[in-house]
């Protein structure tokens, strides 16, 4: 006879990652009791631990739940991650095109950013499955990213991971972190100036979801020549576009 090593606790809490994860909006622990059939109490408790693990957000605004950032720690191995790169090639490669920089996609894991896509507009583009990560405090399209992450998840993110410094552009502070980031998410897009490599420059946006989710982000990558502060505003303009544009293609497909 085979043993049953599944244990409740668990199944449960797989239950409501389930749950949380296939609803299209964000729940309320009342909702995900009754959606799970779970008593509201073990529900809750459930939903506090996997909060408190990354795997579960809470918006202590309006205590409604979504998935957290350690779910997508994850991406690289499901068909998210292959859907989302077939959406953005075209999208990716008309705006390196277009604006004549270097173009990447990436998403977060953690504190970093992992590379998922690159089109070089001269043609020297890098294996589709590449993934070379960088610090996602230093750099464009990690900037873009965590903007639209709430406090408690940055804090969550960063309680045992340093701010690197790895140019003497590079921000070292979670205060002057936030402070970039609450810049970026009012602008809805952000800008590298050399903080992680000496000379390379960038413009990053976000790519949302139905729940508005910074979920992947996009950016161009070039030198101060060819990014600053006469170019920013168009180059930034054309990068937003593209990543709404992929925002949208994403939310219906």
């Amino acid at each position: 006879m085979t043993r049953n090593y599944l244990s409740g606790s668990i199944k449960k809490a797989l239950a409501i990652i389930e749950c949380v994860g296939k609803s299209p909006k964000p729940l309320k622990a009342s909702q995900v009791a009754s959606i799970t059939k779970l008593d509201r109490a073990t529900a809750f408790r459930i939903l506090t631990y996997l909060t408190s693990l990354g795997y579960v957000f809470k918006d202590t605004s309006n205590n409604l739940y979504t998935l957290g950032h350690k779910i997508f720690e994850f991406g690289d191995k499901s068909d998210f991650l292959k859907t989302l790169t077939t959406l953005c090639f075209e999208h990716i490669k008309n705006l390196s095109y277009d604006t004549n920089h270097i173009t990447y996609l990436a998403v977060l894991e953690g504190p970093h950013i992992v590379y998922c896509d690159k089109v070089d507009p001269l043609g020297e583009n890098a294996p589709r499955a590449f993934r070379m990560r960088l610090d996602a405090h230093s750099c464009a399209l990690g900037k873009a990213i965590l903007a639209f992450k709430s406090r408690d998840e940055l804090r969550e993110i960063y309680k045992s991971y340093t701010l690197h410094k790895h140019t003497s552009n590079t921000i070292t502070s979670l205060d002057k972190l936030y402070a970039n980031l609450d810049k970026i998410r009012k602008n809805g897009y952000s800008v590298n100036e050399a903080e992680t490599f000496d000379y390379v420059y960038g413009i990053g946006a976000p790519i949302m979801d139905m729940q508005n989710r910074a979920i992947a982000g996009i950016a161009i990558s070039g030198t101060k020549g060819s990014i600053n502060v006469k170019t920013v505003p168009e180059l930034a303009n054309r990068v937003t576009k593209t990543a709404k544009m992929i925002s949208k293609k994403l939310q219906e497909s």
